[in-house]
């Protein structure tokens, strides 16, 4: 028995619906997806002698400019094209700590990479690539087009969990649940998903195949992701830095060569 229970969706840069899904099953498993945008601004401060002497890139002509706007839009177009010839799959994904999560490119990762205690929730951030954008006419009487109208564009993913025990045995499945549907004005590619399973009940001591399959609704193409994890007791779990920082209170002591060992396997 399954009950879904969606919550309102969360206005930012980029729009993730919420889902909270609960399955009756030896044990509790909850869905969520989170995507948080980060906006850094900083004070510009500008001088008289500044504005009477400009740089050379300061000096650029309106003609120069557009030349390169020109070039960069071509470029753009480009990387479309190669996107649209990309199969849907995940360019990166990687288990993190519980809202760390603060927009693409930015988290804390999990340590160990896939060990976790009883009752630990268990995110994994992914970056899908090749899903569509499907034109969508909006009549709002913008001057966006001749006639009035704008073209936005939808991206509608969905996902469905498998989690088996070490001998194969399919424990649960939850099935099209929403992942990620938002409403863009350009065609986004810099989006990343989270995909969040607590243990409402902890799962009992052992190992564990989790498959996430996503499946994109605009281009009708699916991929899956297999992940092994162990839920152990015994287990002094972190998370590694966000990028930037020395902030390391929530990097365990314990774990020195597995951060050793995850700092020289990025630095290669």
């Amino acid at each position: 028995m399954i009950n879904n229970n969606n919550s309102a969706p969360e206005k930012r840069d980029k729009t993730i619906i919420r889902g909270t899904y609960l399955i009756m099953t030896p044990f509790s498993l909850t869905l969520l997806s989170l995507s948080i945008s980060l906006l850094i601004s900083s004070p510009i401060q500008t001088t008289f002698a500044q504005l009477s002497s400009p740089t050379p890139e300061a000096a650029l002509t309106e003609d120069g400019v557009n030349s390169q706007l020109a070039e960069f839009e071509a470029a753009q177009q480009q990387y479309l094209s190669a996107w649209n010839n990309t199969a849907f799959n995940s360019q990166f994904d990687v288990f993190v700590a519980e809202g760390s999560h603060l927009g693409y490119g930015l988290y804390r990762e999990h340590v160990p990479a896939n060990v976790f205690r009883p009752g630990e929730t268990i995110v994994l951030y992914m970056e899908p690539v090749g899903f569509g954008h499907e034109p969508i006419i909006s009549l709002d009487g913008s001057n966006s087009n001749a006639d009035g109208s704008r073209t936005l564009y939808l991206i509608n993913i969905t996902a469905d969990y498998i989690i088996a025990d070490s001998d194969g045995t399919v424990l649960a499945t939850i099935e099209d649940l929403p992942a990620a549907s938002l409403i863009s004005h350009r065609q986004n590619t810099e989006f990343s998903l989270t995909l969040t399973l607590s243990q409402e009940e902890p799962f009992p001591i052992g190992d564990y195949l989790i498959s996430y399959r996503l499946h994109d609704h605009v281009t009708g193409q699916s991929f899956q992701i297999d992940r092994d994890i162990t839920i152990d007791d015994n287990a002094v779990t972190g998370a590694l830095p966000l990028p930037g920082t020395n902030d390391d209170n929530n990097v365990p002591d314990v774990l020195p060569q597995q951060l050793e060992e995850r700092s020289q396997a990025l630095q290669d």
